[in-house]
């Protein structure tokens, strides 16, 4: 174990200000807090440095040259924000799941740029079973810091993918016997309420503002409902996710 004393120690240089794309640039990713720790570490993922106060490193039971101890003003000042947590992990961004190893249940993200969304429909997607997720080029990655916080760290347990070329993706998920469903309160679509979901599907969730793209409502095999009261018109997408979610669960 290693006392910090100077917040610009650069034995702790990853943890200083650094912003996710600098992070993610260099396939790192840092996590907030006890409960975040806790389940980064029951995912087996490695982790390389821990910087943290000497209470939580004693209550863990911690050691080892890439422990950092350092009193909470210090955290605060690497953070740059007063704090409510005790320890910052720093880790290995996950690789991207190959699309046929992904589980008979997906879901998609489309379009969502909200990390407070994005890490919502994570932690709604763990709860009710749905361990795998696909994000597109304009969906916020769920390894945000602010993500990783929202989800509750629920993102450890999920298989990931980052669809580069979405299109493609979706086809040849197809080609592997998977329904494709979107989601949106249109006409035609079908009441959920009403619906069996495929042994293997993947359900689309658009963004918060424009809903799932018009090419992919049109090339999908079902577009699904929510019956709500015209009046609202639509749901916040994370909301809708977790009724989703809740009748596709696999619990």
């Amino acid at each position: 174990m290693i006392h910090i004393t100077d917040a610009n120690d650069s034995r702790i240089a990853e943890f200083i200000s650094i912003r996710d794309h600098v992070l993610h640039s260099n396939n790192l990713i840092i996590a907030e807090a006890e409960k975040l720790y806790l389940q980064l570490k029951a995912s087996g993922k490695a982790i390389h440095k821990i910087l943290a106060t000497p209470a939580f490193i004693e209550r863990h039971n911690l050691s080892g040259k890439n422990i950092f101890a350092a009193e909470k003003n210090i955290l605060e000042a690497v953070a740059g924000f007063k704090i409510h947590f005790e320890v910052l992990t720093l880790t290995e961004k996950p690789a991207d799941t190959k699309l046929a190893e992904l589980d008979d249940r997906i879901i998609l993200l489309n379009g969502l740029s909200s990390p407070e969304n994005v890490g919502s429909i994570v932690r709604s997607s763990a709860a009710f079973g749905i361990k795998s997720i696909i994000t597109d080029e304009k969906s916020c990655s769920p390894y945000l810091r602010r993500c990783i916080r929202v989800s509750m760290g629920n993102i450890f347990a999920m298989k990931t993918h980052h669809a580069i070329n979405l299109r493609g993706d979706l086809k040849k998920l197809k080609d592997l016997g998977y329904t494709i469903l979107t989601t949106a309160n249109i006409e035609g679509s079908i009441d959920l309420a009403t619906y069996s979901y495929p042994k293997k599907c993947v359900l689309i969730i658009g963004s918060e503002g424009h809903g799932v793209d018009q090419d992919l409502l049109k090339s999908c095999d079902s577009i699904l409902r929510i019956n709500i009261d015209p009046q609202v018109a639509h749901l916040n997408a994370s909301n809708a996710a977790a009724i989703f979610l809740s009748h596709m669960s696999v619990i």
